[in-house]
């Protein structure tokens, strides 16, 4: 008896938990088919989409090309940037984790397709954001 009573707030936590991830596993298996894909695109622009994953579902991703601040992107999105041609890096943050920067070349005449996200999904996205910041989020090629 004792031991059950040791374990009652584990067990309290543990059962609260099961019940967001069924309760927000269903939501965002709804928001996935709801999406519409938008592939037009004006010319000469950054193309970025960022899936829908659980990891920061709620939140927005502030996104930076040559380290200023163009905009912001939700779960889900695909924002254009329109882009001059020549060479450019592109990054995303949120809180105190920023992707690495990726380095792409912008051509007259062609647009960019980028992906970003979240590179942990499972339980390691519990401390990895402390430990490895700069690998919390990803940029790379759609």
């Amino acid at each position: 008896m004792v031991l059950i009573k040791a374990f009652l707030p584990l067990i309290s936590v543990l059962a609260i938990w099961i019940g967001f991830v069924i309760y927000f596993g269903a939501k965002i298996k709804r928001h996935r088919k709801s999406l519409v894909r938008d592939d037009s695109a004006p010319v000469n622009c950054l193309t970025l989409t960022r899936g829908v994953e659980p990891t920061n579902y709620f939140r927005k991703y502030k996104v930076y090309v040559d380290e200023v601040a163009v905009g912001e992107i939700s779960s889900g999105e695909v924002k254009h940037f329109e882009m001059a041609p020549g060479k450019h890096t592109v990054s995303v943050a949120i809180d105190w984790c920023k992707s690495r920067p990726f380095e792409f070349e912008a051509s007259d005449g062609n647009n960019t397709k980028l992906q970003c996200g979240a590179n942990y999904n499972n339980w390691k996205c519990i401390f990895m954001h402390v430990i490895k910041p700069s690998r919390w989020i990803y940029v790379k090629v759609a």
